[in-house]
């Protein structure tokens, strides 16, 4: 006997995958991304294998419920078939009565999970748990277009910041500007994982240096003298809003050429600086991005 079952999508046409090498679960929409059915890519360790390698558990359960409950339903109706009761003149006779019901379908639920995403290579729909993934059907990294999301964010708070009363919208500034440190740091961090290297970004002339050992070539290649002096005092900026309440210290001067006469006073952090940040890192994502996918680097 063969059976052909079809996996039910869930209410947004999402369907479970489980990679069957670090067994963890996404989602993706069928009939989005390449036109052609070809190999799946585990979004979290880029194992790559054949579709029918990537059935939940779940569904594996309910798939062979479901034959359970055909054939067992069809042989209680035959079993029926043998029914009789038994005579009530004979002095001896014997019924036959079956009992019992198929055995019951394993009905599932597909996860919630927490990232929605669609790849701008191959316009697949796919969900994750966590942020940064492996395109399922055509393998690029999203590590780039999370960041764009996150710029995108970042912009719309600008927009908002010069809605907001001076004191408030001052500070959703700075908070911006540490938005666009943090993403800059995710992005490099995870970016980074393919050279075989554990790099942060909070510092950024720490991370230009090694990567510059590592591949021959840093961020001055790809932006200017002026626009690296800058963004290195956005970083030192970001750095006081998060770990001294913005209030310029010694350390500040030191690092940024600043007067002593500062020292002190409130750091400050325009619409405009962060407009500019947000331009430059995009230029060196786009370089990271591309020295990270054209070599290979031992660690």
């Amino acid at each position: 006997m063969e059976f052909q079952i079809t996996i039910p999508p869930d209410a947004e046409g999402y369907t479970g995958r489980e990679c069957p090498e670090c067994e963890k679960y996404f989602k993706i929409k069928f009939g989005t991304g390449l036109p052609d059915e070809g190999p799946c890519h585990c979004p979290y360790c880029n194992h790559i294998g054949p579709q029918n390698e990537f059935w939940t558990e779940q569904q594996l359960e309910y798939a062979r419920s479901i034959v359970l409950n055909n054939v067992t339903g069809k042989m209680l109706s035959q079993l029926r078939t043998m029914e009789r009761k038994p005579d009530p003149h004979a002095m001896f006779s014997i019924g036959i009565t079956v009992k019992g019901s198929p055995t019951p379908i394993a009905y599932y639920a597909e996860k919630d999970l927490e990232q929605r995403t669609t790849c701008n290579s191959c316009t697949l729909q796919y969900a994750i748990f966590g942020t940064f993934a492996y395109c399922p059907d055509c393998g690029i990294h999203n590590s780039l277009q999370i960041l764009e999301v996150n710029f995108g964010i970042v912009e719309k708070m600008l927009s908002l910041a010069e809605t907001l009363e001076s004191s408030l919208g001052k500070k959703m500034i700075g908070s911006a500007l540490e938005n666009v440190v943090s993403a800059f740091d995710g992005f490099g961090r995870k970016t980074c994982d393919r050279l075989g290297s554990k790099i942060t970004f909070q510092n950024l002339a720490a991370a230009n240096d090694k990567i510059l050992r590592l591949t021959g070539t840093g961020f001055l290649s790809a932006i200017g003298d002026a626009d690296w002096s800058f963004i290195l005092v956005q970083f030192q900026k970001r750095h006081l809003i998060a770990h001294k309440m913005g209030v310029i210290d010694e350390e500040y001067v030191r690092k940024t050429m600043a007067p002593e006469s500062e020292i002190g006073r409130n750091v400050s952090i325009s619409k405009e600086d962060v407009t500019r940040s947000i331009t430059i890192l995009s230029k060196m994502a786009d370089f990271l991005y591309r020295i990270t996918h054209d070599q290979t680097i031992d660690s």
